[in-house]
């Protein structure tokens, strides 16, 4: 497998879905997962955690600011 990681809002347009939407799936506070898209914020291992179970994407996948391989 090729190894992509998605940001949050990749992660939202892949569901067909808006940002507000995708954290009310994993019970994120809204302003907040706003704020980890638009890189104010760091992703909490919570965080990591909702998206990965509520979008079906491995956690490796899911990029997460200041873990740059």
């Amino acid at each position: 497998m090729e190894n992509i990681t998605l940001n949050v809002r990749a992660l939202a347009a892949n569901m067909k879905i808006s940002i507000e939407a995708l954290a009310d799936l994993c019970g994120i506070e809204k302003n907040h997962l706003k704020q980890v898209s638009a890189g104010k914020v760091e992703m909490t291992a919570y965080d990591l955690k909702q998206l990965s179970r509520v979008t079906k994407v491995p956690a490796e996948h899911i990029y997460v600011k200041g873990c740059d391989d």
